[in-house]
């Protein structure tokens, strides 16, 4: 098995649509260690991207990618797991603190609600963002500034009803509130150049849109 060198500037690749233009095509640009799950390795190697290990339970990848790649892939079975969660074990199995994820959307709405959600997994194993066409999702267990503008649009979600939030910066701030429903905390906005969330427990994931 090829040895992975990892950077500080890890991406890793899922199987949903694959980033053309924007911020999440410039992460996938400079990333200097690309992990692609499972499928997602036939659309680097159609967009010749270097790929630095494959993971997954292989049954999306194409037969000649497998081969051409045989030396950086690792297989993971199990079907309790999805694809984007074993690439996120495998880079903490190998102390990797943070990481980008781009074509964790787009596709199928119900791993793309998956795939989010899942962040809330590994809050306090690994810092990871999600980058979508139009924004990025960040999951967070504690106190947390952000750089922001006036006008940002924000989303807070939690998954306890008991996690209370405090907000400051938001047109529409929390003020020691839970989070009741799913769609409770969406569609706020920043008015300055920064906003904080502190949270009581658990963890809040947040979506800031680029624009």
């Amino acid at each position: 098995m090829k040895k992975i060198k990892f950077t500080n500037s890890v991406t890793i690749v899922a199987n949903g649509a694959f980033p053309k233009s924007g911020i999440p095509k410039d992460i996938l640009d400079k990333s200097k260690t690309i992990i692609a799950c499972d499928g997602a390795a036939n659309t680097l190697d159609e967009n010749n991207y270097r790929i630095d290990a494959i993971i997954g339970d292989l049954d999306s990848i194409r037969p000649d990618i497998k081969d051409k790649y045989d030396d950086i892939i690792y297989q993971y079975p199990d079907q309790s797991e999805n694809d984007l969660r074993k690439a996120i074990e495998f880079l903490i199995s190998n102390n990797v603190k943070e990481a980008s994820i781009i074509g964790a959307t787009g596709k199928r709405e119900d791993h793309t609600i998956g795939n989010i959600f899942s962040l809330s997994k590994f809050c306090s194993k690994i810092n990871l963002k999600i980058f979508t066409e139009t924004g990025c999702f960040i999951c967070i267990n504690k106190d947390t500034e952000f750089k922001s503008f006036k006008g940002q649009q924000v989303s807070l979600f939690t998954l306890n009803d008991k996690t209370k939030i405090t907000t400051k910066g938001l047109k529409y701030n929390f003020n020691k509130n839970a989070i009741s429903t799913i769609f409770y905390g969406t569609l706020n906005e920043s008015v300055c150049e920064k906003f904080h969330v502190k949270i009581n427990n658990e963890c809040a994931i947040i979506f800031l849109c680029f624009s």
